[in-house]
């Protein structure tokens, strides 16, 4: 052994405490970062999961009035799966937990079918 190696050897045999302080500083990081990592990817693809069972959309175009032919122009697109029409207003609801009213967004759905995009989930009722 060189003599730098010897003195570091001796001096890290006598901060053995602060060595072992900064090793559990450092493994608690890297697990902190690989537990990160895990939840992000666990997210992800719940999110996909979510997305692909209930159709979610990928693009929404909001706009004040249109043909129904424009549906039949933007499914020839190329890459477009599926399209989807519906009717969407704003409404103010008096909710009596809220201090001011709240903002709603009411979306038409078809009479005898889950619509094709963003199919619905109903939790309770």
């Amino acid at each position: 052994m060189r003599t730098l190696d010897i003195k570091l050897f001796r001096d890290l045999v006598r901060l053995w405490a602060q060595a072992l302080a900064i090793a559990l500083v450092i493994a608690g990081g890297v697990s902190t970062v690989v537990l990160a990592v895990g939840s992000l990817r666990s997210l992800e693809e719940t999110r996909i999961a979510y997305y692909e069972r209930h159709q979610f959309a990928d693009v929404f175009a909001l706009v004040r009035r249109a043909p129904k032919t424009l549906l039949t122009q933007i499914a020839e697109i190329p890459g477009v799966a599926a399209v989807q029409g519906r009717i969407a207003k704003l409404a103010l609801l008096d909710i009596p937990q809220f201090s001011e009213p709240a903002t709603g967004l009411f979306i038409s759905l078809p009479e005898d079918r889950q619509p094709a995009l963003n199919r619905l989930y109903i939790r309770l009722g």
